[in-house]
């Protein structure tokens, strides 16, 4: 009874049960296959003559918050027909494995959520295994989660890898919310390479970046019939170092003024989120630095251009916009004219596609903890499958 309660916690139905201890630290199971005769792979004829037996240790999941030893009576048999000797097969662990397929799954998964380091302490194995099972259990998964269908419009961002010196990119499918992969560098080669290879790369409508060179030149090679969006927040970025360009400036003429410093969040905080006292606060600022209204003036008005309802519009109130800045805009406002001639098309095309990033900065920072939980990771296989499995739902370990 007490052998049919262990097998069936063990849930492997192809073994049997020989001898079960239980030790302070782990638990010994004597474990047999149930066959009684296996096929010769010579001859294939079955034979039930059992040429030797010997014992493997093999690792198993744990039971009762306790490692589980299976000792397996490895046997080999020898053919009646042929008279060859062969060992017997092993389903359950594998060839020359010494541990279970299950709790090399459950390595894999464990692995997903934590560092390599931590499962394999935790469990008492190796980092080459635990990595090795990461590795496979990722490519299971992302191959279950395979979308065959193609994408219509993607999103491109650059993350460090190593701040201000190692950068990576990642492509990704706005639409569908999904990590398309993760490019090595942000250069036009590298973005070009994996958008060729992209399935049903003709599909691609739209593709939102950054105002990153290389990036629009890769799409305007590898996909001519996308159209190009520059992200509304990444612009809006521009406007608003602008206005901190001003305020800094007005600290260095009148000297370091608190006041200044304490309301460069606010200056930049929208109009229509404001509350009562903060609008009272911009105001007494507003009558000490009139430069400074004005500058915040041109922000808010780029800002609710962003509201247009059609391009026609759009078209015309930027150079309404524009003309503003030319007459009365302080001169880091006039800076951003570069931008404007430079990605004008792109800019205007949010209001014919009006699609942004945001996905896409949510994922990057969804990638800066992935980085974070290891302190940075040395392989950079390891870390794109982790980036990779973000789109799988289900990457919770199982529960045995």
């Amino acid at each position: 009874m007490q052998d049919d309660c262990i097998t069936i916690s063990l849930g492997l139905p192809e073994l049997r049960v020989v001898r079960v201890e239980e030790r302070k630290q782990e638990i010994v199971v004597e474990v047999q296959y149930r066959a009684v005769s296996v096929p010769c792979p010579h001859c294939v004829q079955r034979t039930p003559k059992v040429h030797s037996v010997s014992m493997q240790g093999k690792r198993d999941r744990r039971l009762r918050d306790k490692a589980v030893c299976l000792l397996l009576h490895k046997r080999r048999f020898r053919c009646l027909d042929c008279k060859k000797v062969f060992s017997e097969p092993d389903p359950v662990f594998g060839v020359r494995r010494r541990s279970s397929g299950r709790f090399r799954e459950h390595l894999g998964q464990e692995a997903i959520h934590q560092t390599v380091r931590h499962v394999a302490r935790k469990e008492g194995v190796g980092e080459g295994l635990v990595r090795r099972c990461l590795t496979a259990e990722a490519e299971r998964l992302l191959k279950a989660a395979s979308v065959p269908e193609g994408s219509r419009v993607l999103g491109l961002d650059e993350f460090s890898i190593k701040k201000g010196q190692v950068y990576d990119t990642a492509i990704m499918d706005i639409e569908k919310k999904q990590v398309l992969g993760v490019v090595s560098g942000r250069g036009q080669g590298e973005v070009a390479a994996f958008l060729t290879a992209l399935p049903k790369a003709e599909e691609v409508q739209i593709v939102v970046m950054d105002r990153h060179e290389p990036f629009r030149q890769a799409v305007h090679l590898c996909l001519p019939q996308a159209e190009v969006v520059a992200d509304k927040f990444h612009v809006l970025t521009h406007v608003h170092l602008a206005l901190d360009q001003v305020r800094t400036g007005l600290q260095v003429k009148v000297g370091k003024k608190r006041e200044l410093f304490r309301s460069r969040y606010l200056l930049l905080k929208a109009a229509e989120r404001l509350t009562v006292e903060e609008e009272q606060q911009l105001e007494r600022l507003f009558s000490c630095y009139p430069e400074l209204a004005v500058a915040w003036g041109l922000k808010e008005g780029f800002r609710s251009w962003y509201n247009s309802p059609n391009r026609a519009v759009a078209e015309s109130e930027l150079e309404r916009w524009e003309r503003a800045v030319r007459e009365h805009g302080p001169a880091p406002f006039h800076r951003l004219f570069p931008m404007l001639r430079n990605w004008r098309q792109e800019i205007l095309n949010y209001f014919d596609h009006r699609y942004t990033n945001g996905f896409v900065e949510g994922m990057n920072n969804r990638i800066k903890v992935i980085k974070r939980m290891a302190y940075g990771y040395r392989n950079n296989q390891n870390f794109r499958q982790r980036i990779l499995l973000s789109n799988v739902k289900e990457t919770q370990p199982k529960v045995a």
